[in-house]
């Protein structure tokens, strides 16, 4: 589920002036469903970002999932690291259910509504909440995680990044050296926007906000930001990328100044183009 979308404001009234407040500014209770979840483990030390692991697993994979948690909080902070002040900022609540029917139930609680319910997990940034249905995988549990984790080093990104980078976690293998990113299926999304002329430019991503990269072609958005983040991978270029387009500005032309400086599209294509003996394997 995009963050972006759940970030929202209050339009407030004071003096009889409006104004804005970011609902991250809000202080909101812990949601009693979240409450009645058992606590499973707590993830991240003093000063850092808290994953607070919830939810009625058996033994063994509750064991799974807490490994999995504390791999993606460590690749994360080493892959991007951040100094963004996160004192006082309370534990994320990351709530896990085993199956999607329990999952369906849950977000509808919590959020009151069923929109929630065709998605893998969601990351409510004001309410700091992590839900992921296990039931579909541990995929989307890997990428809710990873927004939460760059809401609080970053703030807010760019819409197309944020979800190529949780993107990438989605099908990611745990090495010695931390998580490969692997080819998936959004290579036949890329492909298949491209084939009807709906695929992006470097122009147009640099352009988006949340009303394409959230819109009808979203699939398109999706799988060309995560693409383009691991073609700047395999290059070791992905590090030093993140830091140069989060520090740009957020223009249009300050963010294709920094994409056309590292990527260029036609090799970029032709790359994706060769990924097909990758899938075999």
């Amino acid at each position: 589920m995009p963050a972006a979308i759940l970030t929202l404001a209050l339009l407030c009234m004071a003096g009889g002036q409006v104004f804005a407040v970011s609902l991250e500014e809000v202080k909101h209770e812990r949601h009693r469903s979240v409450e009645a979840l058992p606590e499973l483990a707590r993830i991240g030390a003093a000063g850092d970002t808290i994953f607070i692991l919830r939810g009625r697993l058996s033994k063994n994979r509750a064991k799974q999932i807490e490994r999995i948690t504390r791999q993606v909080h460590r690749d994360v902070k080493r892959r991007f690291p951040g100094d963004r002040d996160k004192a006082g900022l309370r534990p994320v609540d990351v709530c896990v259910f085993a199956t999607s029917k329990l999952y369906r139930k849950f977000a509808k609680e919590v959020m009151g509504s069923d929109e929630y319910g065709a998605d893998r997990g969601f990351f409510v940034p004001y309410r700091r909440l992590v839900v992921a249905d296990l039931g579909r995988g541990v995929g989307g549990l890997r990428h809710e995680l990873v927004h939460a984790l760059l809401r609080d080093e970053f703030g807010s990104l760019p819409d197309w990044l944020d979800e190529g980078l949780a993107a990438l976690y989605v099908t990611a293998k745990w090495t010695k050296k931390g998580y490969r990113f692997q080819v998936n299926f959004r290579l036949r999304q890329l492909r298949a926007a491209r084939g009807a002329g709906r695929l992006p430019d470097l122009e147009k991503l640099a352009a988006s906000d949340d009303r394409e990269v959230y819109g009808k072609n979203y699939e398109a958005y999706y799988a060309l930001s995560r693409y383009l983040l691991l073609y700047l991978e395999r290059q070791g270029r992905l590090g030093k990328f993140f830091e140069k387009i989060r520090s740009a500005p957020r223009s249009k032309e300050g963010q294709l100044k920094v994409l056309r400086q590292f990527v260029d599209y036609d090799a970029f294509l032709k790359w994706a183009d060769g990924l097909d003996t990758e899938t075999r394997k």
